[in-house]
């Protein structure tokens, strides 16, 4: 008996006939329909065809991954993400391990494109840890429903239209505006997303002082009993409004019974929440890994030493951290308040030792040494190198907004 052996080819910068086979392929693996994926690609206007990957197994396109290119906030810094999607493969060729094989391939092609990290919306984390992506849990909020109306009834609370696109954009820049974790959107990117799937099941309503929009709201729009916040946004003179927007929000989805929030810890929202006796959740859908921490700090050197020269017990005083995390060290020496970050370390300089698991640091990155320590991690931090990552890395009102997943 002969058995040949199968021709596993993994590609990227599909043909046109490639790509519609693509979404076929997605199309008939999840529920969402394969119009759900091509629309959120052939509305992309900076879509690269570089960024889609796909398996072919003697010449069928069996499994495909997909890379969203996406620049996160970090403080006044900005890093390269890759956030991975449109993770499929055909049943007939389940087993074969081509999604990781697409996977380990597009991380050393990330690597090679300067990206910093990549973040994975997952529920399945045995599948992804396999090649090297970690679950780092995030915090959400939920009440019951409000049934009451707004209090404030002279208040203009009027639906989204995309002439006020504009104003949405300018008030997410301010709002957001050295907020951690947030996508850095530039114009085509908010024009794409108003053609996206997502926006489709999206309910914005705004409000509008003196004829300026001053703040919105986004709900997600769907017939089920939990709802989440997508996002939510205001400039400083609607903040004693901003309750009565989510107020109107929720009286026109009266099918929900809970109302989620991942909204940050500083946001009007959160303390509304928190005020009616909020239930906490754990949500364990981010996962993480680490591309090439090198280029993350190069990339962060600007913002950590600003952070230094603020911090009061060590703005004046020279340090040399030796901070090793995922077989990368990260030289950090700071002198007459001037950081500088290398591979290299100095010669004539004694190194604090500091070392950090890689899915630990990505934490303190996002959201900071202190929140995200809570004592389990596998880390090997004196008390001098502790003081010194608090310094490097303070608590983050950290927000991704659902309005941006993929």
């Amino acid at each position: 008996m002969t058995i040949s052996k199968q021709e596993i080819i993994i590609s990227q910068n599909p043909t046109r006939e490639q790509l519609e086979s693509i979404y076929d392929l997605l199309g008939d693996v999840f529920s969402l329909g394969r119009a759900f994926f091509q629309e959120r690609m052939d509305f992309d206007s900076s879509y690269d065809a570089a960024t889609t990957w796909f398996a072919s197994v003697d010449g069928t396109i069996a499994s495909t991954v997909q890379i969203f290119p996406l620049h996160i906030r970090v403080g006044k810094a900005s890093l390269k993400i890759g956030a991975m999607g449109s993770v499929g493969t055909n049943p007939n060729f389940r087993g074969m391990g081509l999604a990781h094989k697409i996977l380990n391939d597009q991380t050393d092609w990330m690597k090679s494109e300067d990206y910093d990290l990549s973040l994975l919306l997952a529920s399945i984390h045995p599948f992804y840890e396999k090649v090297g992506w970690r679950l780092i849990p995030e915090k959400a909020y939920s009440i019951p429903r409000p049934t009451v109306a707004p209090s404030n009834t002279s208040l203009d609370i009027i639906p989204f239209e995309p002439a006020y696109l504009d104003d949405l954009r300018a008030i997410y820049e301010q709002f957001n505006n050295e907020r951690t974790y947030t996508v850095i959107r530039d114009e085509a990117y908010w024009d794409d997303l108003m053609k996206w799937p997502l926006w489709k099941n999206n309910d914005c309503l705004m409000i509008r002082k003196d004829e300026r929009i001053v703040a919105y709201g986004i709900l997600e729009k769907a017939d089920k009993d939990n709802l989440f916040i997508h996002e939510f946004a205001y400039l400083p003179e609607a903040e004693e409004d901003v309750v009565d927007l989510l107020l109107a929000l929720c009286q026109r989805c009266p099918q929900a019974q809970q109302i989620f929030s991942m909204l940050a810890e500083d946001h009007c929202i959160t303390t509304f929440f928190k005020e009616q006796a909020a239930t906490e959740h754990v949500i364990n859908v981010a996962m993480w890994k680490k591309i090439n921490f090198n280029s993350t700090f190069t990339k962060l050197q600007p913002e950590l030493e600003a952070r230094l020269q603020r911090n009061e017990h060590i703005a004046t005083q020279p340090l040399h951290l030796d901070l090793y995390s995922a077989d990368e060290h990260i030289y950090l020496d700071y002198e007459q308040q001037k950081l500088t970050i290398s591979q290299v370390s100095k010669q004539d300089a004694t190194y604090i030792p500091c070392v950090v698991d890689e899915v630990q640091l990505i934490s303190y990155i996002i959201w900071g040494y202190e929140a995200a320590n809570d004592g389990s991690e596998e880390v090997i931090v004196g008390d001098e190198a502790s003081r010194i990552l608090q310094a490097l890395f303070p608590k983050q009102n950290a927000t991704f907004y659902f309005s941006d997943r993929f």
